[in-house]
């Protein structure tokens, strides 16, 4: 089978939405940290590595499942 190319911002925006989601629902709430006195949060050390890991699965399942693949591939 023939790999689909698609733009690789659009790929990795829905990637990291997938996987933001997963993580959110995961840690309910407990995902993020503020940073005092910043405008921006964060995931916390333990959610990040999380994040990861299921940025990885998705990245995986979604070449192997639909053959998609990022411009950059």
């Amino acid at each position: 089978m023939e790999k689909t190319h698609i733009n690789n911002s659009d790929y990795m925006e829905f990637i990291d939405d997938v996987a933001t989601m997963m993580t959110e629902i995961a840690y309910k709430g407990d995902a993020f940290m503020v940073r005092k006195g910043l405008q921006f949060t964060q995931f916390s050390d333990e959610a990040q590595d999380y994040y990861n890991e299921r940025y990885d699965e998705v990245e995986t399942m979604l070449n192997r499942t639909l053959k998609v693949y990022s411009d950059e591939q």
